[in-house]
């Protein structure tokens, strides 16, 4: 597995040799000697963070931080400010430094302020993300968010409800509990690609009730940050049909933009509740 990189900035060889020192065999390290360098080397290293240096030749330190930060590309990546001048610590964390340490600096020190900014960095990650399951059925894809999936299985055999609509015309007991199936092939108009023995049910939980939609792929359920998720306004063609207000928003992690629906798009509030009143013990004794 392999180690976060540091971007090492210093126009002193001897605090960057006491850098390496104490960070090599926990980072990857890269070194730049001026600003200018280290402008040229955080675009094509993207390093997990970087310690910068305040005052150097061609280009102070503060007016790098302007830079990584007013660039897209970088401005997500964490600058720790090392520096003695200690009255200028105000003035970085102000434009955007993740921390100020002084100099002289103890080892102990240094990889704590490291390891604070890459945890800080990945909680700021992680507060966008979204964590998706991939659904396959019938040569088309889409995500779901995963907070309303309770588990998948294997399609089992099913038993025929006594009326509905064309897709959710069956339905299973899962713990003793009776499951609608929504056959996602039929809502959508396609073939199913898997024959039936091949299919997976994906259990969700709306509004209380239990459905239980038939795909012909799961992939595994992954966290996505939210660099790799379009919200659904800036995503062409919200404004028309009928999954309007149902599309999250489009996840670009793949080689093609694939949808991601919130799971009422297939089953409406009233379906739902029709099909939990249908399931009911004493309705399906007096639909036998």
């Amino acid at each position: 597995m392999s180690l976060p990189s540091l971007l090492l900035v210093d126009d002193s060889d001897a605090i960057l040799a006491l850098e390496r020192a104490i960070l090599s065999g926990h980072y990857a390290l890269n070194t730049a000697s001026n600003g200018r360098e280290a402008l040229e080397k955080i675009g094509k290293v993207q390093p997990a963070a970087m310690l910068l240096d305040l005052s150097m030749p061609e280009m102070d330190g503060d007016e790098v931080l302007k830079r990584v930060k007013a660039d897209p590309a970088t401005a997500h990546i964490p600058v720790i400010i090392i520096s003695s001048e200690a009255s200028r610590a105000e003035a970085c964390l102000s434009l955007g430094a993740e921390l100020f340490l002084s100099k002289p600096f103890r080892a102990d020190e240094l990889l704590s302020a490291v390891e604070n900014a890459l945890q800080n960095a990945r909680r700021r990650a992680r507060a966008g993300s979204m964590a998706l399951l991939r659904l396959g059925v019938g040569g088309l894809e889409f995500a779901i968010p995963l907070e309303g999936v309770r588990q998948v299985i294997l399609q089992p055999a099913t038993r025929s409800l006594p009326m509905g609509p064309g897709y959710i015309s069956e339905f299973f007991e899962l713990k003793g509990q009776p499951v609608c199936v929504l056959d996602l092939a039929r809502r959508l108009d396609v073939n199913h690609s898997e024959p039936v023995e091949e299919r997976k049910l994906v259990i969700l939980e709306i509004d209380g009730v239990q459905l239980a939609l038939s795909v012909d792929a799961v992939q595994d359920p992954e966290e996505y940050p939210a660099a790799d998720i379009e919200p659904r306004e800036r995503v062409g063609g919200t404004g028309h049909g009928h999954l309007r207000d149902a599309l999250v928003g489009m996840l670009r992690a793949s080689g093609r933009p694939v949808p991601i629906f919130d799971p009422r798009a297939f089953a409406t509030q009233e379906l739902l509740h029709e099909a939990a009143a249908l399931l009911r013990p004493d309705q399906r004794e007096r639909s036998a």
